[in-house]
């Protein structure tokens, strides 16, 4: 892994833990167990949200929490884990955001975390550094949060670090994204194809050409157009598996190795 200028490894590695974290909030809120955050943080605040889907219920995706060595805020975010994330994951139409066209599905979840995440952040009172993080879905729903923090002002200078992210909005989000948020990373296995999708475009050709009939099966989304956000940092593993090539751990890994 090439670690570009501006990049800081042992930040990452913090909030690749966190994320670990949050996997395990979920767990022990699927067995029935309590959880509590581990390591040197207090905890600021909870983010859950419901999923679409007809058998959905609230599920914790996450927390804000306040580093006690740096003093430092992390908005972190878990991936999927329950069938109905599944569905999110594929939703995806766009819908309407500040900066853009954000996906559906991520916007749903993100919509029902903002107030909480917006609530903790503006509580903790001035904090020396923001950093919203997340993996695979999560991933989508830091970069979300990193918008809602900028564009409201409750964290103009928040900062992301992302792991196996989607691409999440439209050219134009994307465009103002970049030209909004300073710090803004997006680790990526390049064997990972979660990092593919949605694809940029479902349009197999230009508007004066005629359509295939693959072409013609997704003319309903054809109008869509995805682009990813932030600086990539890549690395490439594969082990064999699509699950392989994605889990969190294959990010730690890489990082511990750079």
């Amino acid at each position: 892994m090439f670690l570009p200028p501006g990049f800081d490894r042992s930040l990452a590695l913090e909030a690749g833990a966190l994320v670990v974290q949050a996997y395990e909030q979920f767990q022990k809120f699927k067995q029935g167990q309590a959880w509590n955050l581990q390591g040197r943080y207090d905890m600021l605040g909870l983010l859950s949200a419901k999923p679409e889907g007809l058998f959905a219920h609230v599920e914790p995706f996450g927390f804000v929490a306040r580093s006690q060595d740096s003093g430092s805020l992390f908005v972190t975010f878990r991936g999927t884990e329950s069938p109905a994330d599944w569905l999110s994951d594929f939703t995806f139409p766009q819908v309407p955001h500040p900066w853009g066209h954000a996906e559906d599905g991520f916007s749903h979840l993100y919509d029902q975390c903002s107030a909480a995440v917006k609530t903790a952040v503006r509580g903790a009172g001035p904090a020396p550094n923001v950093f919203v993080t997340g993996h695979s879905l999560g991933s989508g729903l830091a970069t979300l949060a990193t918008a809602d923090l900028v564009n409201s002002g409750v964290a103009p200078q928040a900062s992301m670090y992302t792991f196996a992210a989607p691409r999440v909005g439209d050219l134009e989000f994307a465009a103002n994204f970049n030209q909004r948020v300073a710090v803004r990373w997006r680790i990526v296995n390049t064997e990972d194809i979660v990092t593919t999708v949605p694809i940029a475009t479902p349009d197999l050709f230009e508007d004066s050409h005629p359509h295939s009939a693959f072409g013609i099966l997704l003319m309903l989304a054809r109008k869509l157009n995805y682009e990813h956000v932030g600086f990539p940092v890549n690395f490439t593993t594969h082990n064999g598996s699509i699950a392989g090539n994605h889990a969190m751990q294959v990010y730690l890994d890489a990082l511990q190795a750079s």
